[in-house]
C-alpha cells in the first residue's frame, strides 16, 4: 500500500505531500493536478521494468501492444516549468509476512514501512541524480542508496560491507536483482525484493468495454482494459459461492434483472463467452450487453481477482454508471479494499460518488487545485479542510462540490 508521497517540481506540484488510505478518490477541477499525480505513481512503476531512465519517462522504443508508453509529456515536460529536476520521495506499508530469500527465514512482522526517494535530471538527457530505499520495523533495518556516478563506476556491492548499498547496474537500484551483482546482506536483499514486488503490483485501469466482447479464455487473466472478462468469469463461476455473489451485484446494477450466468465453450479452442441470463430465459452474451454493465463488471472483477497489497489505480471510477447505480460502485470498493487488503486510488467527477462514501473514506478523499497565491498544485485531505465537518453536515458535500467550495478552502 502506498501510504504517503511527496512530490517536488514533478509536472504542476511544487513541494506537495499527502497521505494515502486503503480508499482514496482524488476530486478537483480539470487540469488541477490529478492526472499528474497519478502520472507520478506511473513513472515509480515504470522502475521495475527492464528499462533506462529515459525509456522510463519518454516510453520504449520498439512499438507493441505492451511496450510501455512513457509518462505523458515525456522527459522534456516532466519537471516543473522552468526547472530541470525532479525528486519523489513515497513510503509503502508492506504485508505482515516476509522473508529474507538469501537465509530463507520467515519474518514476523506487524508493519514494514519503506522509504523511497528518487531524484533526476531531464536536462540536457535524463539523468539519475540519487535513488534511495530504506526500511525500519520488527526485524528489518535496512538501507540502500545509488548515484548515476556509482552506476557509471559499477561498484562492486561486496565491498561495501555493512555501508548502505550502492548500486551497478543498467538504471537504478532493482536492476540488482536481475543481475545478481555482489552479494548482499540479507536484509538488503529482502527490502529489495519486497520494494521489486510492491512495484509489480501497481495496476492501472483503463477499463474499455469495446475490447471485452470477444471470447476468452479459461486459466487467464484479466487484462487492465478488460480483455478476457469471459475467460476469468467462467474460472470464478466454478465456485458456486463466488458465482452467487457475482448474479447478486449483476441483479443490483442490470435491469432487466438477470438471473443467473451461463457459458457457450467451444471446447476445441479453449475459448468461451459469458451468457447472463434474465428473468424469463432470454439470454445476452458478452457481446451484447450494454457498456456500462461491462464496465461495472470488469472493474469488479479486476478488484476482486487483485493480489492482496495490490494498488490498483483508476481514472474517473463512475465512467459507464447510471447515476443511481453509482451507490453499488462505492459499496463495492469500499468492501473489496477491506476484505481483500488491496489499495484504490482513483478520479471522480461526479459528487454522487462522495454523497456514498463512509465518513472515514470522505475523508480521505484528496482535493487538488491551484491558487494565485501559491505555487503550482496543491493537494489536501478533505478531512484536513478548515471547518470541512462542519460545513457538510451543513450543506452537504454535492453542494460543496458543485460549488467550488472544496477547491475555494484550499
Amino acid at each position: 500500500m502506498l501510504k504517503r508521497i511527496r512530490l517536488t517540481d514533478f509536472k504542476s506540484f511544487a513541494d506537495e505531500r499527502i497521505e494515502l488510505a486503503p480508499l482514496t478518490l482524488l476530486v478537483g477541477a480539470n487540469a488541477s493536478g490529478k492526472s499528474n499525480f497519478l502520472d507520478a505513481i506511473r513513472f515509480l512503476q515504470g522502475l521495475v521494468f527492464d528499462l533506462t531512465l529515459g525509456e522510463v519517462l519518454n516510453g520504449e522504443r520498439n512499438s507493441g501492444p505492451d511496450a510501455w508508453p512513457g509518462i505523458r509529456g515525456r522527459a522534456e515536460e516532466v519537471a516543473r516549468m522552468g526547472k530541470e529536476a525532479f525528486s519523489i520521495d513515497s513510503t509503502w506499508l508492506v504485508g505482515k509476512v516476509g522473508s529474507k530469500p538469501a537465509q530463507n527465514v520467515d519474518l514476523i512482522l506487524d508493519s514494514v514501512e519503506m522509504q523511497h526517494h528518487i531524484s533526476c535530471r531531464t536536462i540536457p538527457n535524463p539523468t539519475l541524480e540519487e535513488e534511495s530505499l530504506g526500511s525500519s520495523g520488527q526485524g528489518v533495518e535496512a538501507g540502500l542508496k545509488t548515484t548515476e556516478a556509482r552506476l557509471r563506476d559499477s561498484l562492486r556491492v561486496d565491498q561495501l560491507q555493512g555501508q548502505p548499498l550502492v548500486v551497478g547496474g543498467k538504471g537504478n537500484l532493482l536492476r540488482l536483482l536481475e543481475n545478481g551483482e555482489g552479494r548482499l546482506r540479507a536484509e538488503n536483499l529482502w527490502i529489495l525484493a519486497r520494494w521489486n514486488e510492491a512495484l509489480r503490483k501497481l495496476r492501472f485501469l483503463e477499463i474499455s468495454p469495446s475490447g471485452m466482447r470477444d471470447y476468452g479464455r479459461r486459466g487467464f487473466p484479466l487484462g487492465d482494459e478488460g480483455t478476457n472478462i469471459s475467460g476469468v468469469l467462467a474460472d470464478l463461476c466454478e465456485e458456486s459461492g463466488e458465482k452467487a455473489s457475482l448474479v447478486h451485484w449483476l441483479v443490483e446494477l442490470c435491469a432487466p434483472e438477470i438471473e443467473d450466468i451461463d457459458f457457450v465453450e467451444v471446447k476445441e479452442l479453449g475459448d468461451v463467452m459469458a451468457m447472463f441470463v434474465e428473468k424469463g430465459g432470454r439470454r445476452i452474451s458478452a457481446r451484447s450487453v450494454s457498456d456500462g454493465t461491462l464496465h461495472f463488471l470488469g472493474t469488479l472483477l479486476a478488484l476482486r481477482t487483485a493480489e492482496p497489497g495490490s494498488v490498483i489505480l483508476i481514472e474517473e471510477i463512475e465512467a459507464g454508471l447510471h447515476p443511481t447505480r453509482i451507490r453499488l460502485l462505492v459499496e463495492y470498493l469500499e468492501a473489496v479494499t477491506r476484505e481483500r487488503r488491496i489499495q484504490v486510488i482513483a478520479t471522480t467527477h461526479s459528487p454522487v460518488v462522495l454523497q456514498w462514501l463512509s465518513d472515514e473514506s470522505l475523508r480521505s478523499t484528496i482535493v487538488f487545485g491551484r491558487t494565485p497565491d501559491h505555487e503550482g498544485t496543491i493537494m489536501r485531505r478533505l478531512g484536513d479542510l478548515p471547518h470541512f465537518e462542519e460545513v457538510v453536515q451543513r450543506k452537504g458535500i454535492d453542494d460543496l462540490f458543485t460549488t467550488g467550495w472544496l477547491e475555494m478552502a484550499l
